[in-house]
């Protein structure tokens, strides 16, 4: 099992996606309450909104690049590579609700904008780097 670390963390990376995605079906949810109280003010919000959707989506997606490098499991390297492009343009442009509460955070007290930025960026770092080492790297030829 020499890549269980990074099966230990695609469990967790489908945990973290699956409870981004449930905020988009529980009405209770503070992100779905959000951009209802923005659309009923401004129309436009909606494009943030499917833009925040999308990035849902496509992380969602991302979670099967996570286990193919976990698990070496060999597919389209070409889909992968543009894919992890449209992911980056998608968490860049998709977080509206994400960066408005990271801006309030810092309005309480730095320490803690510093804080929530840790809790939204630094769980993702790893599907990042899983998707980038199997999209772009070539394996090693072991003889």
């Amino acid at each position: 099992m020499k890549k269980w670390p990074w099966k230990l963390y695609g469990i967790l990376f489908t945990g973290i996606v699956f409870l981004n995605l449930w905020d988009i079906y529980s009405k209770d949810s503070s992100f779905l309450m959000y951009y209802t109280m923005l659309m009923a003010f401004n129309k436009r919000y909606c494009l943030l909104f499917i833009l925040n959707v999308l990035s849902i989506i496509i992380n969602l997606i991302s979670l099967l690049v996570v286990f193919f490098y976990a698990f070496d499991i060999k597919s389209s390297l070409k889909f992968w590579r543009i894919f992890f492009l449209i992911r980056v343009g998608f968490d860049l442009a998709g977080h509206f609700y994400d960066s408005q509460f990271i801006k309030a955070a810092f309005f309480q007290s730095f320490s803690y904008g510093l804080a929530c930025i840790g809790a939204f960026v630094l769980p993702m770092l790893p599907s990042y780097m899983a998707h980038y080492i199997y999209a772009f790297k070539k394996p090693v030829n072991q003889h």
